[in-house]
């Protein structure tokens, strides 16, 4: 493939044998740099941005899973509390029964909300920068507009685990405060009656205690999870620059050709006379001896 359409000179269009279609071409190969230069420097800020986060994200994603355990540990231990509590007052059918519920309704959760881990894997993140002699506005367009959804969706992805430094010890504090709810509620003379309730909080947070990493058993892999997402983010936007500065050439090369053609309408005259030169271009004016020879020997008197 070639990164340039390759355009035969319309010389008819210039006037004689002068062919001026290379300033044409090289105006919009420049429009094209230009596009590409500009669209590099749009999306230049995000990927600065998302290399910063990278760049702290072992550190920071390492913080926040030391503070959830820390959660987690003291949860753990009032839900055994609980556990102890209640265990004799419920029968092992209802017991089987609850969890059985609990296992149903959290994998509804996890098909509606979306699955958990890396999310890298669900994009293609394949992009290719070159343009064919095929290639047109439209079908670049096209092309452009998909890398355009590809690049946002990793983004995006990439932006929603960026906020598990944040979202993970929140959601082992509030493990931990709902545990300790648990507990009182246990306790108390009249929210204790309702053991089968009681249970099935139990479990439901024994659950969420368990799924709290959100599919990331270590922090090495939740970062190479960011920076493959980056990667994907960076291939595309450079793929993308370099469509739309291949788009703009061929855009301001179609603006020269129509260009032409109207000028062509417009100076029809100038424009036959121009290809009637160069096809036909006159015969230079002979010397004057050369001219007094040529008329004797076609003179019949002289001879």
């Amino acid at each position: 493939m070639s990164s340039t359409h390759q355009n035969t000179p319309d010389r008819s269009s210039t006037g004689g044998s002068c062919d001026l279609g290379a300033i044409d071409d090289l105006t919009c190969s420049s429009k094209g740099i230009s596009r590409r230069a500009e669209v590099t420097e749009e999306r230049l800020p995000r990927l600065k941005e998302f290399k910063e986060k990278f760049d702290s994200a072992r550190t920071e994603y390492s913080k926040a899973r030391d503070a959830a355990q820390g959660d987690l540990d003291a949860a753990d231990a009032t839900l055994d509390t609980v556990l102890e509590q209640i265990r004799c007052r419920i029968p092992r059918d209802q017991k089987e029964c609850l969890a059985e519920a609990v296992d149903e309704v959290f994998g509804d959760i996890r098909k509606c909300a979306g699955g958990w881990g890396c999310c890298a894997g669900e994009c293609d993140c394949s992009f290719d920068g070159e343009v064919g002699e095929d290639d047109t506005v439209a079908s670049l367009s096209a092309r452009i507009a998909r890398y355009a959804t590809e690049v946002e969706w990793a983004a995006a992805c990439f932006e929603r685990l960026d906020e598990e430094r944040t979202e993970l010890p929140a959601r082992a504090a509030q493990i931990t405060a709902d545990a300790a709810r648990l507990l009182a509620d246990a306790s108390d003379p009249v929210t204790g009656k309702d053991v089968v309730r009681l249970y099935a909080r139990l479990l439901i947070l024994r659950r969420r205690a368990e799924e709290v990493w959100r599919g990331f058993g270590t922090v090495s892999a939740y970062v190479a999870c960011l920076c493959e997402l980056l990667l994907c983010v960076l291939k595309g936007s450079k793929a993308i620059a370099a469509l739309e500065g291949a788009k703009a050439e061929l855009v301001c090369k179609e603006e020269a050709r129509k260009a032409a053609c109207a000028r062509k309408q417009a100076q029809t005259l100038e424009e036959v006379l121009a290809v009637y030169l160069r096809e036909c271009p006159p015969c230079p004016p002979k010397h004057p001896a050369e001219a007094r020879e040529g008329d004797a020997a076609e003179d019949p008197a002289a001879a």
